[in-house]
């Protein structure tokens, strides 16, 4: 299905029967479920491109104009934004420059204006993608899951799983077993190095330099026998097999769960 200008003008739109649409379906398991806002000011293509994004599985809330669409996104957690240009007062450029200033939510521009500077200065504002009208809503719908793909596979971890070892990056926090376990921040510093890490070996020399920030020239690389030996004291006490931080005889130091 596409969406045509209306007679009134370039905001409005009507949908007509797409043609030739074949090809191979992307997944949508990874992103069914969002919540998507769509600020149109035309009631028909709002709604149009709403129940195509339902029917994906997302959530959508709407707005009719650039301050109701902040209000939105200040009291609701939206993962994507799919935004009109040719809104009514607050234009979609200026509703972009808001969002911007306090988020990073994905932007997806819709605009009926086909000249090049129109799409440039909204890229430069901090729009992810845009279409132009007339636009499939099938495509917008592919588009709206290549952002939020994108989004996911920009998100720091948070959680790193290793054998009976999980550590909460958010907090700091280091537990076995689902028992937080006390480690000083270097401790916690050299543990988490080593399980990203994993199951790369690392001698205490390049231990030095990505935990410490330092060299052996510098700082006596027992520094690193002495952390590891306490790490393995502190999580064997919290039932962490004996072997999860293995020493590699002549090249260094290792975590690995199996």
């Amino acid at each position: 299905m596409l969406l045509r200008p209306n007679e009134h003008g370039s905001r409005g739109a009507e949908p007509v029967t797409d043609r030739g649409e074949a090809g191979a379906r992307e997944s949508r398991a990874t992103t069914a479920g969002a919540c998507v806002l769509v600020v149109e000011d035309d009631d028909g293509n709002r709604l149009l491109v709403r129940r195509v994004l339902e029917e994906e599985g997302h959530s959508v809330l709407e707005a009719t104009d650039g301050p109701g669409a902040l209000q939105t996104l200040n009291s609701a957690p939206v993962d994507v934004v799919v935004l009109d240009l040719g809104l009514p007062g607050i234009d979609g450029l200026q509703v972009l420059a808001e969002i911007r200033r306090a988020s990073g939510v994905p932007v997806l521009l819709l605009t009926a204006r086909r000249e090049e500077t129109e799409r440039v200065l909204g890229l430069d504002a901090g729009a992810d993608d845009y279409m132009v009208k007339p636009y499939s809503v099938k495509e917008l719908s592919a588009r709206v899951r290549a952002l939020l793909r994108r989004a996911q596979d920009a998100r720091p971890v948070e959680r790193v799983e290793l054998g009976p070892v999980t550590l909460d990056l958010a907090v700091n926090r280091a537990e076995v077993h689902g028992t937080p376990v006390a480690l000083t921040p270097k401790e916690y510093a050299l543990l988490e190095f080593l399980m990203v890490q994993s199951p790369r070996t690392f001698s205490r020399e390049a231990l030095l330099h990505h935990v410490w920030g330092s060299m052996s020239d510098w700082q006596d690389d027992a520094t690193v026998t002495e952390h590891v030996r306490r790490l393995r004291a502190k999580l064997g006490a919290a039932g962490c097999p004996s072997d999860f931080i293995r020493t590699v005889r002549g090249f260094g130091y290792l975590v690995a769960d199996d």
